[in-house]
């Protein structure tokens, strides 16, 4: 990834096992062509390389980007993992929200 613009460490376990350091990144979005955008997204260690999102504008793709990496986070725990910011601190879903995602208009 050459310019990460965002960032986040965040803590997972597995049941049975110690908990480990997962780092979120999103890069600065790029142009493919006149009509299609990328934007590089990573999740390590869970993921060595995902795939670039992909989308119409750099907003699409950033947008895109930052969803799948929720995404996998809630795959992880729904499948009886644990993610939190630090011991007895939940990593917070709902936090990262906002917009018509969250059912509002106008605003987060």
């Amino acid at each position: 990834m050459d310019a990460e613009i965002a960032s986040a460490s965040i803590w997972g376990q597995r049941p049975g096992e110690e908990p480990f350091e997962i780092h979120l990144t999103i890069g600065t979005p790029y142009q493919i062509d006149e009509e299609h955008w990328a934007c590089p997204v990573g999740l390590q260690p869970l993921f060595s390389k995902l795939a670039d999102s992909h989308g119409g504008s750099s907003f699409q793709a950033l947008c895109l980007a930052s969803s799948l990496a929720l995404g996998l986070l809630s795959d992880f725990k729904e499948k009886g993992n644990s993610l939190f910011y630090s011991p007895g601190e939940d990593f917070e879903f709902e936090s990262y929200v906002f917009g018509v995602a969250a059912g509002k208009r106008g605003g987060a």
